[in-house]
């Protein structure tokens, strides 16, 4: 017995559920593709852009845009959404 105290030290014992704030990934990102918005906040390079009226993370290639400035996404890499600065 001994031994099964050990292991449940090491193991985690919560679940992911909506009411602890986790949510699943949205499979339809890429979709977004071409489609353009507004960065909600200053993308350095990450951020937040309104797209289609949603809130949506999102990255730059590197560059930084203020909030407020016209987007458009170039791509989806898995969940990341990159955008540009239109």
């Amino acid at each position: 017995m001994p031994l099964k105290k050990f292991f449940k030290k090491l193991v985690l014992n919560m679940e992911e559920t909506k009411e602890n704030g986790y949510v699943a990934a949205k499979p339809d990102l890429k979709d977004l593709t071409g489609k353009t918005g507004v960065a909600k906040t200053t993308l350095r390079p990450a951020g937040t852009a309104n797209i289609d009226g949603e809130p949506v993370d999102v990255v730059t290639r590197g560059e930084f845009l203020e909030a407020g400035s016209k987007i458009i996404v170039t791509g989806v890499e898995g969940m990341r959404v990159i955008v540009k600065e239109l």
